[in-house]
């Protein structure tokens, strides 16, 4: 046996101990950690993802606990243990799925690791009332932080949290309550509390376009104050002296300051400068070519190139060409070519291209055009082509034409042409052609067309879209569905020689409107499976006289019994009679029909389609398709409401 001294037993029970010590904090630490992750969101504000399906409301209770990692207190008698919950919640906060489940009827506190529940309430109208919710960014929903709620009366506020939650208390509330909604760059937002709204508020906000604006005017003012400080300036004490203006033909440098005019380069105006690598003047007249860089403190005329940047303070005319970007603090005449971006501070004519973005703080005039984007803070003129937008905050006139978006601030006087969305806040005289969206607030005389969605509130002119929406229209919107608040829409009862009761909606104008169908046997509504039909179909009815229209009408209708739909069942109609309308807001229609009975001869399935009178027939034939097709004359009657 191995005979140790105290000195070696003293170490080795020290070493074993500490190794133990160490394992110990590792393995607590190990515990702590998915806690302290937990514990660090408050408990109401926790996500879960939960469904119940038929169960007590206990349960549930028990459920939303365990995922959140948390306990309910509770009084039994507040928890109707008899109520079966169906519901379904992904990625909601635990607030949101309480007042879900409650109404309202039940508030919230939390003590520790406790969520206590407690009946709500009601406050008389003369008592303090306690408003809560989430203000959320409308297109994205995200929760917003650092946002004012208050109400405009009292002055009572509160600002959300992290989480976008918010409590006010109001004293001696009025019936309906205001809360007044702001956020830095959000549009200021109100919305009315009715008095009995109980339970959360979700209040979604909209980024401001006019705050955009200001941004961007913002940054902008930066650049250029950077610009002329740091850039145009170097706070020589040459060009803080010498007020005289020195001219000379020619210049050659290596840098600012180191070359022909040595020192006095930022007094002078050449005709012809040479920047092996970069340089500095305070005038151009013909031509100026820099390796990497121009910095010229006034007025450019004729061309300048740089394998980088060019920069003037003044007035630029001519042709201007940079590897990356051209800077001009003032406006700009002739044509711009940069391989990033074009930065006018001022107004800029004729023509501009970059690969990136053309950036003008006023007025854009003549044709530009951009790998990414066109940016105005002021009226557009001529023709503006993007990669993906094109933005004007004023009026704009001439050609817009975007991959993505065209936005104009104010009126539209041309054509906007975009891939996705096309928007002019103010009038529109002239076109937007869009491959999914057109929204023209205001007035519009011509034509909108898109893949999806055409809105306008006064349209006078051509609606070409799948759906089609406006105030009032002077003209045709053309679509699968079209809607004029001060337009065209009826619902008509009507009954023909196979289905006695059918209930159709028509709507757009009266030069063209759309028509959605549905209609039964009622002999069949009491048998196990209903004989019916739905379907689509286009119109007009031209005016006859002050009471009278005539209608033209092509529907095209699927027959189903029950809910099989195993094969093509068509009945495809056209449609012209006469329509009076005796007093306001009825009418009556009556007129003949043509009927095409389209069906497949490889279906043997068929019930019948004549069950109570078979008209003649004046037409049979089967097609190499396999498509049988039977004609025969019909009517119809019917009443319309308006």
């Amino acid at each position: 046996m191995e005979k140790l001294s105290w000195r070696d037993l003293v170490v080795r029970i020290s070493l074993f101990t500490s190794h133990r010590f160490i394992l110990l904090v590792l393995v607590f630490a190990s515990t702590l950690r998915p806690i302290s992750g937990q514990s660090a969101i408050p408990l109401l504000e926790r996500t879960i993802t939960i469904t119940f399906e038929q169960e007590g409301l206990q349960v549930a209770l028990q459920k939303i606990s365990q995922q959140g990692n948390f306990t309910f207190s509770y009084n039994p008698a507040i928890v109707d243990a008899s109520r079966m919950v169906r519901a379904s919640f992904a990625g909601m906060t635990v607030r949101e799925v309480l007042d879900e489940l409650f109404q309202g009827s039940v508030q919230y506190k939390v003590r520790g690791n406790y969520i206590i529940l407690t009946k709500a309430r009601v406050a008389p109208e003369s008592e303090s009332r306690v408003y809560s919710g989430y203000v959320v960014d409308e297109a994205t929903g995200k929760r917003l932080n650092n946002v004012s709620v208050y109400d405009p009366i009292s002055f009572s506020s509160a600002v959300t949290d992290a989480y976008g939650y918010f409590q006010i208390k109001i004293d001696k509330p009025s019936a309906d309550v205001i809360l007044a909604i702001n956020k830095e760059n959000y549009t200021d937002t109100i919305i009315a509390v009715p008095s009995g709204k109980r339970g959360l508020l979700k209040i979604p906000i909209n980024v401001s376009e006019e705050k955009l604006v200001v941004l961007a005017d913002s940054v902008g003012k930066k650049i250029v104050r950077f610009w002329k400080n740091n850039v145009l300036d170097p706070k020589s004490p040459n060009i803080d002296n010498i007020n005289d203006t020195l001219y000379r033909t020619t210049q050659v440098s290596l840098v600012p300051f180191v070359g022909t005019n040595h020192a006095l380069s930022g007094n002078v105006i050449n005709d012809y400068s040479f920047n092996i690598f970069g340089g500095y003047s305070r005038g151009v007249k013909k031509l100026e070519i820099g390796g990497l860089f121009n910095i010229v403190r006034e007025d450019v005329t004729g061309m300048q190139y740089a394998g980088l940047f060019n920069a003037v303070g003044g007035k630029m005319k001519g042709i201007q060409l940079a590897g990356l970007a051209n800077l001009n603090q003032d406006s700009v005449k002739g044509a711009q070519f940069a391989g990033l971006i074009n930065f006018n501070w001022n107004s800029i004519e004729d023509f501009s291209a970059a690969g990136l973005v053309n950036f003008t703080h006023q007025n854009s005039k003549g044709f530009h055009m951009t790998g990414l984007g066109n940016m105005t803070l002021g009226e557009e003129e001529g023709g503006h082509l993007a990669g993906l937008f094109n933005f004007a905050t004023k009026n704009a006139s001439g050609i817009q034409a975007a991959g993505m978006l065209n936005f104009t601030g104010g009126d539209m006087r041309g054509a906007q042409l975009s891939g996705l969305m096309n928007f002019a806040a103010h009038k529109v005289r002239g076109g937007q052609v869009a491959g999914l969206i057109n929204i023209a607030p205001g007035k519009i005389n011509g034509a909108q067309v898109s893949g999806v969605l055409n809105y306008a509130t006064n349209v006078k002119g051509l609606q070409l879209g799948l759906i089609n929406i406006s105030d009032s229209i002077r003209g045709v919107p053309i679509g699968f569905l079209s809607f004029a608040l001060k337009g065209y829409h009826q619902l008509e009862v009507s009954a023909d020689e196979v289905f006695y009761t059918n209930l159709a909606f028509r709507t757009g104008v009266r030069q063209f409107y759309n028509i959605f169908t549905v209609g039964a046997k009622p002999d069949t509504f009491e048998n196990e499976e209903t004989y019916w039909t739905f379907g689509y179909g286009v119109g007009t009815a031209p005016r006859l006289s002050r009471k009278l229209y005539l209608n033209f009408d092509i529907t095209s209708n699927q027959v189903v019994l029950g809910d099989k739909v195993d094969a093509i069942n068509m009945i495809n109609k056209a449609y012209l009679g006469l329509e009076v309308q005796p007093v306001k807001k009825i009418a009556f229609t009556a007129g003949i029909t043509l009927n095409a009975h389209v069906t497949d001869t490889e279906n043997t399935q068929y019930p019948e389609l004549f069950t109570d009178y078979t008209p003649h027939i004046i037409h049979d034939e089967t097609y190499s398709n396999n498509l049988n097709v039977r004609m025969w004359l019909g009517a119809k009657l019917g009443v319309r409401f308006f």
